[in-house]
């Protein structure tokens, strides 16, 4: 049962429809039989042999809108475009015959947010019950006819990676009423929405049964692994997932999200994308029922140990789609060969090259055309109907991914104007729609720049995945697409020492809360230590490092834990913050070195620990020679035998210098034109007369006849490196024989203007002064145009420049 981001508007977010799976599928029959020789223990239940539902066991949801934790709406529909409004009424929810009574009715009711025509109910454990790991078990009949969604699923307790889907949800059963052959399986992980993702199978019962007989749904969940069986039969295993913060680096540590308290969720759904929405043949009211649940743990074994999965080449099936000589997966990446365009519904998809997709639905109109940039081609795709969703207009090509397979998507890319659009892998329809990388945002304006994201084939094979460019819904303005590249890429390890820009939330240490990256939750970090005994661990239940001290030391520097790569601004304050504790009193120390680990930023400052937990914090202004990226964080742990234990470590930097290594502080060059036109272009369109030279270390422009435009008598310098939020001063001294108005411009190879400014001259040398805080990092050029002015004609005049600067202030 899917909780959906109120922007999931369209089929896109439906479950996927896959083939039907056997107990064959997972693997090794003999270590099956063993799994299946397990005992287990039951550790809650309902049996729903109480007059009345037990409210120590369930709760409710109510209404019909997902709210924050403040109570504020975030969308109706649950997410899902779902119909129902959830009650607690009797009428909607009760125990009958020793049997719990999910009841859907046809009814209109009203709250302050809206009217619905349909009222059913929502029970969970949250706050009440939950738990980590073991045998769920439900037996349930559920009710036919298009758009019911009756399902039994779990969320977690505590939304411990972040917001859905990143702290996962497991799908014991949910089924669709239009088709009640079969239940589906699902597990959805990932990122927050919408980069979340989900993987899983359905179940076709055999002749004759259905959802609305009585059957016996489970899920066996064990680290790294969890299992679905209907009546008994195993007919699906996961264990590829993972869960990634919005602040994270990498990954957190698998078999994260799967190793948190999830708890109970049973509902009977009316409409929403999964199955539609009722029709004609819909009659009310309808119920689903549900004889007990159970929920054990293991009891004569442990738990397996996770194993994490890892990519694993491709070997595609003779009748794939097989990737080229260069291993492109995608075919006329570069657009030698007309789109095929698909503007019906009927249309059939080329299956080997390009697609212009602008089906009725979606309101989108479309046109490509070709144009050549750097002797390569470009499609140009102009959304003249943008249409109300991003996948109104798309540029499409299927292709074929393996299972467990790594991948590479690379693609050039411009506007006209600044816009954006959405580029993804994903499944068609048979698929549900389903996303197999992320859903990337490319922010596009008119320079050509190069793009690429990688993602992990975690779904089964599919020999018509589809490459999407996704330009609706953003108005008319044109995008060039080119060299577009899929290629399967080896699992290429973490360099960890390498520099590391701050996260998005500022910090500058990577995995600081050891939660992160391979199973022992210490990447980007290394312990040293020059005894054998020594070890360090992170326990998983805790997620702390912990400094296991065995051997004897009198230095101070004989054991250590650091961090590489750190990047130290010249002139900035920092603050760090960190956990620590020790099994008995002690201290250690902290300090900052640079990358050859020979020379200290910050001398070690001594931090004092106990048994409590206590928080500490370590101010200092960073006062190297320049700015260093590459600076390492140490804690020093010899001296002393007691174990340490370190968390929750972060680096914020408290002032806000700009970083000027490699930064040209005066890009300008020759301003003085002691050299002559050095450095300087000048340029003198054909619809003009005019000259200019230097003289007397000025520039002097000679003007007969300015021209038509602006840019007809033109003096420029180009080349000017210039950086994202830096403050740049530009001076410069000016007059002319005759009043008149120039224009003064930096803008960049594709005329984006950063700077644009009318300035008015006349006869007495005047100095004109601008501050500049360019938007991006860019190479521009400084333009004086001296041509077509306010005043045109002008007649015959001089112009003489001299002091031009542009220079980064502080």
């Amino acid at each position: 049962m899917k909780k959906i981001c109120a922007l999931a508007v369209s089929a896109l977010l439906m479950m996927p429809s896959g083939v039907i799976a056997s107990a064959e599928d997972d693997g090794n029959k003999e270590v099956q039989k063993k799994k299946e020789k397990t005992k287990w223990s039951l550790t809650w239940s309902d049996e729903f042999n109480k007059p009345t539902i037990d409210p120590r066991k369930w709760t409710y949801d109510i209404g019909n809108w997902i709210k924050d934790e403040e109570g504020n709406l975030i969308t109706p529909g649950w997410g899902n475009n779902e119909k129902q409004y959830y009650t607690n009424s009797e009428e909607n929810s009760f125990i009958q015959d020793g049997k719990l009574i999910i009841r859907a009715k046809k009814e209109k009711t009203t709250d302050d947010s809206g009217t619905y025509d349909y009222t059913s109910a929502k029970l969970k454990t949250k706050g009440l019950f939950s738990q980590t790991y073991g045998r769920y078990e439900v037996r349930a009949k559920s009710p036919t006819g298009k758009g019911l969604w009756p399902a039994v699923w779990m969320l977690p307790e505590k939304d411990r990676y972040g917001g859905w889907a990143a702290s996962g949800e497991i799908d014991i059963m949910e089924a669709w009423g239009s088709k009640p052959n079969k239940v589906a399986g699902t597990l959805h992980y990932g990122e927050t929405w919408p980069n979340n993702r989900y993987t899983g199978k359905e179940y076709e019962f055999p002749f004759n049964e259905g959802i609305n007989t009585w059957h016996t749904y489970a899920i066996k969940w064990e680290p790294g692994e969890i299992r679905w069986y209907v009546d008994g039969e195993l007919y699906q295993t996961q264990n590829e997932w993972y869960a990634k913060g919005q602040n994270n680096p990498i990954k957190f540590s698998y078999p994260a999200p799967f190793d948190q308290n999830f708890y109970l969720i049973m509902n009977l759904a009316v409409g929403g994308w999964f199955d539609g929405d009722p029709d004609e043949t819909t009659t009310f009211p309808q119920q689903m029922e549900i004889d007990y649940v159970r929920v054990y743990e293991l009891k004569n074994r442990d738990y397996r140990d996770p194993v994490e999965p890892t990519p694993k080449p491709v070997e595609l099936p003779k009748e794939a789609k097989h990737p080229l000589e260069d291993g492109n997966l995608i075919y006329d990446g570069n657009f030698e060969r007309p789109f095929t365009v698909i503007d019906e519904n009927e249309s059939p998809f080329d299956p080997t090259y390009w697609n212009l997709v602008t089906l009725p639905d979606f309101g989108g109109e479309a046109s490509v055309e070709k144009e050549m940039i750097d002797n390569k081609n470009f499609a140009v795709i102009t959304p003249q109907v943008p249409g109300s969703f991003s996948h109104s207009v798309q540029a499409i090509q299927l292709l074929s991914l393996g299972k467990s397979g790594r991948y590479k998507v690379s693609f050039d890319a411009k506007a006209a104007a600044d816009r954006q659009m959405s580029v993804k892998v994903g499944g068609g329809a048979e698929r549900g729609w389903s996303k197999y990388s992320n859903e990337e945002t490319i922010k596009l304006n008119n320079t050509l720049k190069t793009h690429s994201f990688t993602f992990d084939m975690l779904a089964d094979t599919d020999l018509a995945a589809r490459l999407e460019f996704n330009l609706g819904n953003n108005g008319s303005i044109p995008v060039w697409i080119g060299n577009v590249r899929v290629e399967e890429v080896t699992n290429e390890p973490i360099n960890e020492s390498a520099t590391k820009p701050p996260l998005p939330d500022g910090n500058h240490i990577y995995n600081g809360t050891f939660d992160q990256g391979a199973m022992d939750r210490l990447t980007f970090w290394n312990f040293v230590s020059k005894h054998k005994k020594d070890s360090a661990v992170v326990n998983e239940k805790t997620r702390e490092f912990h400094a296991i001290l065995k051997g004897h030391s009198s230095k101070t520097a004989d054991k250590y834990l650091v961090q590489k790569g750190i990047q130290l601004i010249k002139g900035n304050d920092y603050l760090l913050s960190f956990k620590g504790k020790a099994d008995r009193a002690r201290s250690i120390e902290v300090g900052v070195l640079d990358e050859s680990g020979k020379k200290f930023y910050v001398a070690p400052a001594k931090v004092n620990l106990n048994k409590t937990n206590d928080a500490h914090e370590l101010k200092f202004t960073y006062e190297g020679e320049t700015s260093d990226y590459n600076s390492q964080f140490i804690f020093y742990l010899g001296g002393h035998s007691a174990d340490v234990y370190l968390d929750d470590i972060t680096l914020q930097k408290l002032t806000n210098i700009p970083d000027y290594n490699d930064v040209d502080m005066k890009p300008l060059k020759n301003g003085d034109f002691l050299s002559g036109l050095s450095f300087w272009t000048p340029y003198i369109h054909y619809d003009a007369n005019a000259e200019i030279v230097s003289e007397e270390g000025k520039a002097k422009i000679s003007i007969d006849s300015e021209g038509n435009e602006p840019w007809s008598v033109l003096l420029e310098q180009g080349n000017l490196k210039l950086v994202e939020g830096l403050n740049y001063e530009l001076r410069f001294s000016i007059s002319s024989q005759i009043a008149r108005n120039i224009e003064v411009t930096l803008e960049n190879s594709q005329y984006k203007r950063y700077f644009a400014e009318s300035v008015e001259i006349g006869n007495e040398d005047t100095t004109y002064t601008f501050q500049i805080t360019p938007t991006e990092t860019d190479t521009l050029s400084l333009k004086f145009l001296l041509g077509k002015s306010s005043g045109s004609p002008l007649g015959k005049h001089e112009i003489y420049l001299d002091d031009v600067q542009l220079n980064v202030i502080k």
